[in-house]
């Protein structure tokens, strides 16, 4: 949806949500094409291309309250997060990470060693994929503790995958189960009571993300991916970017969605729709991928053993506009834009 901003000064910022906001200020950024790639629009802008090879460059805010809760969360696993949901931008775009900085907004109370702990985080993340910590910025904020990271890698041209790629026939993968990390956030929030034993399972992968670099190199060298992204505010949201995107539509099966056997039964106990986190958690970080059906054999047999990661057919590319599922029944439902929307959410 379009919204013209200038030609209503009324306007609020949970009528729009981000990405209305964000349509609405792409047109004029960029005031020189020279070496601009790819600007507002996918999981990283592009720049180059510099002997064969381009600059990606991502940055990511984490609020207190909105993307953590201080207290649920350790300074150490904090800043190996803050630096992981970045990795994974870079992981989409087929990249290699480099470079960070690191930008801290922190309020005048707070302990110097808990600061300490959170760069323990992010260096030892940093240290073991080999990315080099170069600079940033430290302010104080009045109340809340604000974290960004800017991160910069490097790709070979003809290897990013974008998100703008993808085309009907198209069939859609995914590298993992998805919405255990929404159901841990709800378990911070004391919305679910698991036992203990289950508990520590969505915590962990809540608070404690991977990044799949290595995953997304094998998929960018091997050059069969159409499009590419990470999925940090749920399924139906960034198939939806995608979508948006490459200007298609897509066909989830129902059945096809990957759920943790621990998602699966802590949802018989709790009586609650595992689907729903699946669909529209956020947080999971995994990457979704499209790939055309002449190609989606080759792909599988990359990852015929699991590694690095698991790879799961979830649905297909459709030219028709929306995102529908395919259910159980065979009868087939049109889904909603569902996900995290700042400003809306």
């Amino acid at each position: 949806m379009a919204f013209n901003i200038e030609g209503n000064k009324a306007l609020k910022f949970k009528e729009i949500g981000e990405f209305g906001f964000i349509d609405s200020i792409k047109e004029e950024c960029i005031t020189s094409l020279k070496g601009v790639i790819k600007g507002i629009g996918d999981d990283c802008a592009v720049f180059g291309p510099y002997s064969g090879r381009v600059l990606l460059f991502t940055t990511d805010m984490l609020v207190e309250d909105i993307h953590f809760l201080r207290d649920k969360i350790s300074p150490y696993q904090l800043g190996r997060k803050a630096i992981a949901v970045n990795l994974s931008d870079i992981a989409a775009m087929g990249g290699r990470p480099l470079y960070c900085l690191i930008s801290l907004g922190i309020p005048v109370q707070m302990n110097v060693e808990l600061i300490q702990d959170l760069y323990k985080g992010m260096k030892d993340i940093c240290e073991h994929y080999r990315v080099n910590i170069v600079g940033g910025d430290t302010v104080g904020s009045p109340d809340k503790f604000i974290i960004n990271v800017s991160l910069i890698g490097d790709a070979k041209e003809d290897e990013v995958i974008y998100r703008s790629g993808a085309r009907p026939g198209d069939k859609i993968y995914l590298t993992g189960s998805v919405g255990d990390s929404s159901v841990g956030l709800k378990i911070l929030k004391n919305e679910i009571s698991p036992p203990r034993s289950m508990g520590s399972y969505f915590l962990k992968v809540h608070n404690e993300p991977n990044a799949l670099i290595e995953t997304g190199r094998i998929i960018a060298t091997s050059r069969l991916a159409s499009s590419m992204i990470d999925l940090s505010d749920g399924l139906l949201s960034d198939l939806g970017h995608i979508c948006k995107e490459s200007s298609v539509g897509a066909l989830l099966i129902r059945s096809k969605i990957p759920l943790s056997s621990e998602l699966k039964l802590l949802a018989s106990r709790a009586s609650f729709n595992p689907l729903d986190h699946a669909l529209s958690g956020g947080e999971d970080y995994l990457l979704l991928l499209t790939v055309p059906e002449a190609r989606s054999q080759d792909l599988e047999l990359l990852f015929k053993d699991k590694r690095p990661s698991p790879l799961y057919l979830i649905g297909e590319i459709r030219k028709e506009e929306g995102i529908r599922m395919l259910n159980d029944n065979g009868s087939v439902e049109e889904l909603g834009p569902k996900g995290f929307n700042h400003f809306i959410s």
